[in-house]
């Protein structure tokens, strides 16, 4: 059986790097909306967008946090950060054409490791606490 303190541990990581990312995010809007989404990404309105998602990224990495432990929920939450990521993903493939293509492999790639990382920790923390 999994160890649950490893697991508990690995939750809190894939946590405090969403929370990261999402302070990032929420702190300089314009430096990652422009290598995501071009010279419109710099624009005030584009900020407002790309501050949004790192509150969703800080708030959902929080509850991860503040949850790896719980068995009811610790997991639900970590897998739950994958939905974000899988839906960025989404997002800016729609729109691929009309992205720089290094924005559109960045996002894949990161979108893509995170999404696949919490939903591993996510259910190993599930089979810990079972």
């Amino acid at each position: 059986m999994p160890s649950a303190s490893a697991a508990i541990r690995a939750a809190r990581v894939v946590g405090v790097a969403r929370v990261a990312f999402g302070v990032a995010l929420v702190a300089v809007p314009d430096r990652v909306g422009r290598s995501w989404l071009g010279d419109p990404g710099a624009t005030p309105a584009a900020q407002v967008a790309v501050r949004g998602l790192g509150v969703r990224d800080a708030v959902i990495g929080a509850a991860v946090v503040l949850t790896a432990g719980d068995p009811s929920h610790g997991p639900r939450w970590t897998s739950a950060g994958a939905l974000g990521d899988l839906a960025d993903i989404a997002s800016t493939t729609l729109a691929a054409r009309h992205l720089p293509s290094s924005g559109v492999r960045g996002t894949v790639a990161l979108a893509g490791a995170a999404a696949a990382v919490s939903l591993a920790v996510g259910e190993w923390s599930r089979r810990a606490h079972a």
